[in-house]
């Protein structure tokens, strides 16, 4: 066994022992063969899997490697972009300026952002509320407006203005559904926290709610990330197979919708302090209100004949086998990944892979699987 290899199993086996539950130690083997098949069968180059229970981390390792082909394999430290998770932590930002008095939901957009304009006047009509809830009738913008600002302070400003050559996919306050889904919307709130705070967005939430959480290693800015500590993105085709992409998602007007860079450790920490301020244990750097939490937690938008509801940036799922749960997912080309947090059974899972192809079975079939191991439903 190489001293890598040993270094890896090492750092999970000292996560994993400490007061483990019985049921992460007895089938940590299965989940094990679990992940080790899907990662085969779906052809897979790297995954971390952290899970969290009764406020412990009680399971975290990598599989595979960092760059398919090479020996740089994975562990529960290997960054990865955590795509539209990134969208947790914005409208978390945004409720602690709800607690402070500075952001009012039922406002206008423009209340806040008097400079905003779109050739469609409906823009008018937009509140936070419907931005928060992917409601607010803002197109998905993708590559036709990549802003390429000389700093980070403009990056948010630049994209505003691009947006006003454009018109409203949707009539503000449109009922929710998969089209209505609006990265753009969640980017002008990161403006929004920029005007109000009068700081950038990166540094109001890496200062507000990264480091009280304790994420130390994750950052908006894939600078930051030691290029040993970092996944690379890949991509599959049928000349080439799995193999490295020579793009990586770094766009500068993202980070509020999907720019996060992190690891499974500090998700974890994140779920940890999620789950603290639910349960209403003390936290003297709780990030938010319990009550407030709570809100975020409560279903603001209904999806008509869908189990899945949105709260406040937090999405909401009504299983019938595992309970209401919590979450949020994120793909961009080379990454996916799932955040998922179950309230009922005090049990979160974090699955990141350096891969988009697989996005279906690392939402779906993975986390569904180790619960069933895990609790027999």
């Amino acid at each position: 066994m190489s001293l890598r290899a040993f270094a890896t199993i090492a750092f999970f086996f000292i996560l994993e022992s400490t007061n483990a539950q019985p049921n992460v130690r007895i089938y940590s083997n299965t989940i094990d063969s679990l992940i080790t098949a899907v990662m085969r069968a779906e052809k897979i180059p790297g995954l971390s899997l952290a899970i969290v229970m009764h406020g412990e981390i009680k399971y975290i390792k990598g599989y595979g490697s960092r760059d398919v082909g090479k020996d740089q394999p994975i562990d529960g430290r290997t960054n990865f972009l955590t795509c539209s998770i990134s969208k947790l932590f914005t409208a978390t930002a945004v409720m602690q300026l709800v607690e402070a008095g500075k952001l009012d939901l039922s406002q206008k957009l423009t209340a806040y952002v008097p400079d905003f304009r779109m050739s469609d006047e409906r823009y008018l009509d937009i509140t936070l509320d419907m931005l928060i809830t992917h409601t607010s009738g803002l197109p998905n913008i993708f590559q036709r407006h990549y802003i390429d600002p000389p700093n980070d302070s403009l990056a948010l400003s630049y994209f505003a203005q691009a947006l006003s050559r454009e018109r409203l996919a949707f009539p503000p306050g449109v009922e929710l559904s998969a089209k209505t889904y609006s990265n753009t919307g969640i980017d002008i709130l990161g403006l929004v926290i920029e005007r109000v705070t009068g700081m950038t967005y990166s540094r109001y939430v890496t200062d507000h709610v990264l480091k009280p959480v304790g994420m130390d290693s994750s950052s908006f800015f894939i600078q930051d990330i030691n290029p040993e500590r970092s996944a690379q993105p890949h991509v599959r085709n049928m000349l080439e197979g799995t193999h490295v992409s020579d793009y990586y998602p770094d766009i500068a007007q993202d980070k509020p919708c999907g720019n996060l860079n992190s690891n499974a450790l500090d998700l974890s920490r994140w779920i940890i302090h999620t789950l603290a301020i639910w349960k209403k244990e003390p936290l003297a750097n709780a990030v938010i209100k319990p009550e407030t939490f709570e809100d975020m937690w409560t279903t603001h938008r209904s999806i008509p004949g869908k189990r899945t509801s949105i709260g406040l940036g937090w999405w909401v799922y009504d299983s019938e086998r595992f309970g209401r749960y919590y979450f949020h997912v994120g793909n961009d080309p080379g990454f996916s990944a799932t955040l998922n947090i179950y309230p009922a059974m005090d049990i979160g899972i974090v699955i990141l892979t350096n891969a988009e192809y697989p996005k279906d079975i690392i939402w779906n079939k993975i986390p569904a699987d180790i619960l069933t191991v895990l609790t027999g439903k």
